[in-house]
């Protein structure tokens, strides 16, 4: 029997880790706080209500938010940094970069696109 050289399972467990950690991040962005019997603050604020603040101060709440709420709920990730990102001319669509490493591994940087569309769906994208 030929051993297989290319197997890695430390990678293979990173991979696998990785795509459970995009499919939680999506559940958990996807819900709006206050909806579910988990946890009050599972969720993210509703992201289409912001009449009260300037769009500068809403993006500021909204990185916050992601933060606090990626920080409580998916601690598989550590220095979790989320940062606006102004591409497209599309001001309805919010992009967001989710900069963080991993808690198992912190030699492991991730990266993560979310779209926050103005229904308030939102996608994660590696």
């Amino acid at each position: 029997m030929q051993e297989d050289i290319d197997y890695r399972p430390e990678v293979l467990d990173t991979k696998v880790e990785l795509e459970s950690i995009l499919n939680y991040l999506q559940k958990i962005l996807s819900t709006k706080q206050g909806s579910t019997v988990v946890s009050y603050d599972f969720g993210i604020p509703d992201v289409t209500n912001f009449h009260d603040k300037s769009f500068g101060e809403y993006i500021k709440s909204m990185e916050d938010g992601l933060i606090n709420t990626i920080t409580k709920f998916e601690p598989r990730l550590t220095n979790i940094k989320v940062i606006h990102d102004k591409k497209g001319k599309e001001s309805t669509i919010m992009y967001f970069k989710i900069d963080a490493q991993l808690a198992s591994n912190t030699n492991i940087p991730v990266l993560f696109e979310t779209v926050i569309n103005p229904d308030g769906k939102v996608m994660v994208n590696e």
